[in-house]
């Protein structure tokens, strides 16, 4: 090899170590993501959208980390408890984190009846935003179900930790999953009562992000978009108080999302006319008029399950 052939060999190895060496290209959008939430996930997890036992309301999912952690949103109600601990087992027997939104029946229930009977399901953290006593009167009809739910919680303490929560954008992050929590209990709020206590948080991985309103109502909603609307941009956005009367129009349209998650029974889905459910159409168009094609309807998909 003559001193030109060496130099033009040299040289283009030369350019190949340059090329590997470069960092790769970070768009503004992650950049931005970077920002808000730091270094780019590494962990990953599959997410099941549990059906209910009965077609009745309720809020049920599961998370399942890469490295098997188990993490549990809401629950439904006593009737969904007997599938919900069938989940739980088929993921391992024990939920690392479990995440209460509000103490309505349809949220909290599930979870209050297997920790009156534990058998073989063990849970290491409950994370809730609890509301005062008296607070729970302003609800005459399930104050006494809320005050039950909170007593087995109490009754509890000892073999799991329950973390009672009143400050925003707290993390738990677990197995390289990001969990923030951006919407806690809001006393100051008097209609609407406990659904506007809900918790509102943001889950997100290596690719993906979702993000769990609860039964947010528009107050609710509205605190948090004016303070976190960066932080509630996402993948899937689960609807609020199951796809209707919950946040406002404002809300979800001035959100970045693109798939929709509807913890829905088939007669708020399709209500009947004489039905008091008729919001959930208003809520569909909206969604129509966003421009959203992608909806994860828990009466339609038996326990969908997000990859």
């Amino acid at each position: 090899m003559d001193r030109r052939d060496f130099i033009k060999v040299s040289g283009t190895a030369a350019a190949g170590f340059a090329l590997v060496g470069c960092a790769p290209k970070i768009t503004p959008e992650e950049k931005k993501a970077e920002e808000l939430f730091g270094p780019k996930k590494k962990g990953h997890f599959t997410m099941t959208q549990i059906t209910s036992a009965t077609d009745t309301i309720g809020n049920s999912y599961l998370f399942k980390t890469a490295g098997g952690k188990v993490i549990v949103v809401d629950g439904g109600f006593a009737s969904d408890a007997e599938n919900l601990r069938g989940h739980i087992m088929k993921a391992g027997g024990h939920v690392d984190l479990w995440f209460i939104t509000h103490p309505h029946e349809d949220h909290m229930e599930a979870m209050a009846t297997i920790l009156n009977d534990m058998r073989e399901v063990t849970i290491g953290k409950v994370i809730y935003s609890r509301v005062s006593d008296e607070y729970l009167n302003l609800e005459s009809g399930s104050a006494d179900n809320a005050r039950r739910y909170y007593r087995a919680m109490d009754d509890h303490v000892g073999n799991t930790d329950f973390l009672d929560i009143h400050s925003l954008t707290q993390r738990f992050d677990i197995d390289d999953i990001g969990i923030m929590v951006l919407g806690v209990a809001n006393p100051e709020y008097r209609t609407n009562p406990y659904n506007n206590q809900s918790m509102i948080i943001r889950f997100w991985d290596d690719s993906k992000s979702v993000v769990m309103l609860g039964d947010a109502g528009i107050e609710c909603g509205d605190k948090a978009l004016a303070a976190y609307k960066e932080y509630l941009d996402c993948d899937y956005m689960q609807m609020a108080h199951h796809g209707q009367n919950g946040c406002s129009e404002e809300f979800y349209k001035a959100i970045n999302f693109r798939a929709c998650l509807w913890p829905t029974p088939s007669w708020v889905w399709e209500p009947a006319p004489e039905h008091n459910w008729l919001k959930t159409r208003d809520t569909r168009r909206w969604m129509d008029e966003k421009g959203i094609t992608e909806h994860h309807v828990s009466c339609l998909e038996k326990d969908w399950v997000l990859l």
